[in-house]
């Protein structure tokens, strides 16, 4: 009896293994591919807003959240909701902004894709780096997405070039599957 609940215990196990494993990886196995897509958000809040003054000149800190359409590769496709913390020298018009982009599938309203949003703010403009996930349930396409982007702000509309101008010059990928030997840390969930 001992060794039938060991027995049964490790198949369990080695089946856990197995199933994590081709989750993981998908039925398309590794994978890298560029993508772009475009983000063309307005402003829908300013939750937070305040200025001080700075050793070179007036700041604005403020949390503001923009709400469209993102089109281009069909993994990326959705609604979006983009919330940013600024914190820019309002003199030179240089400063940074972090927050989230979170896209939704219209008919669905499930989660296609997240990103943490990191940049430089210069002016108008806005570089920096996107990191999320891609969950496309319907052929497990997705995966990591490391992305490069360019925005520009104009006044209440804010539009975002993920993987442009060219996706050879700030590329953007997803990124699925993993060796089997990686570090557990490193391994996509």
């Amino acid at each position: 009896m001992r060794r039938l609940k060991l027995s049964v215990a490790l198949t369990i196990i080695a089946g856990g293994f197995a199933v994590s494993a081709v989750a993981g990886v998908g039925p398309r196995g590794n994978h890298t591919e560029l993508v772009t897509a475009v983000f063309d958000g307005h402003l829908t809040a300013v939750p937070y807003e305040q200025t001080c003054a700075g050793d070179d000149g007036q700041y604005r800190q403020a949390i503001e959240t923009y709400t469209g359409g993102v089109g281009g590769d069909p993994r990326l496709n959705g609604l979006g909701l983009l919330t940013l913390t600024t914190y820019v020298n309002t003199t030179t018009g240089n400063g940074t902004a972090i927050g989230s982009l979170v896209v939704t599938d219209v008919p669905t309203q499930q989660v296609r894709w997240s990103a943490a949003v990191q940049g430089v703010v210069t002016g108008l403009d806005l570089k920096g780096l996107m990191t999320g996930i891609v969950r496309d349930r319907s052929n497990q396409a997705g995966g990591r997405l490391i992305a490069n982007f360019q925005g520009n702000h104009t006044g209440t509309a804010f539009y975002v070039g993920i993987g442009f101008p060219a996706s050879t010059a700030n590329p953007a990928v997803i990124q699925g599957g993993f060796c089997s030997a990686g570090p557990p840390a490193t391994r996509p969930k």
